[in-house]
């Protein structure tokens, strides 16, 4: 084995291997940028940093169509909350509990976030819109899609609305389905929730490149 090669991180193979077939068809411009990602530029930013050193609460709402909404949406919630803790700098989560109790004793009517962020003394409040979420496709296989908007809004600026991503179709896994024999519902649900919630997530840190090419890789590993 060539030990040199062994030692080489496996994102600059990938880069290798793609800048060498791109400047062979004359993709000068796109292989550059290929070098650009291999010599250090394969991070990409933050699409919304401001979560960072906020008291934040994550609310999430699924269609009453959609299948289990509200155990999703606490799926969500959730994932998306443990995700930002690790990846955001000094964010400050507010818990679930505190959520759920004040919506209970509030009579929320699903509408307006803004009341919740006053209600919990939220800097920002994190809103996830799911709707159409399913995980079939047809009787015996997976595959979960679902469309979803995620809103920001800035409590210590009268609720203005900061940030907001609209995410239609989102498909997983993107290029394949699975079938019912191989794993429970439960256990593509969980995969599912997983993969959605990192996507939603990532708008609000930085990460690598190459975990946008890990879409489908992580359904074919189970």
């Amino acid at each position: 084995m060539d030990h040199a090669a062994s030692r080489i991180p496996n994102h600059w193979l990938i880069a290798l291997v793609i800048l060498v077939s791109l400047t062979s068809q004359g993709c000068v411009g796109f292989a550059s940028h290929v070098l650009y990602w291999i010599q250090g530029g394969h991070k990409i930013p933050a699409e919304y940093p401001g979560l960072a050193g906020q008291r934040v609460a994550i609310v999430s709402v699924a269609n009453a169509s959609s299948v289990g909404s509200h155990s999703m949406s606490r799926l969500v919630e959730r994932a998306v909350a443990v995700i930002l803790n690790q990846k955001v700098k000094r964010i400050e989560i507010v818990p679930q509990d505190e959520i759920a109790d004040w919506i209970d004793q509030n009579d929320w009517d699903q509408m307006d976030y803004r009341e919740i962020g006053r209600g919990v003394s939220a800097d920002k409040v994190l809103a996830i819109d799911l709707d159409s979420v399913r995980l079939h496709e047809g009787m015996t296989l997976y595959k979960g899609r679902a469309d979803l908007i995620v809103t920001v809004y800035d409590m210590n600026d009268e609720g203005t609305v900061v940030f907001r991503k609209t995410m239609p179709d989102f498909t997983f896994p993107r290029n394949s389905a699975r079938h019912a024999t191989e794993m429970s519902e439960a256990r593509f649900r969980e995969m599912f929730v997983m993969i959605l919630s990192q996507q939603i997530a990532k708008h609000f840190y930085e990460y690598r490149i190459e975990e946008d090419f890990a879409h489908d890789a992580v359904g074919l590993a189970y």
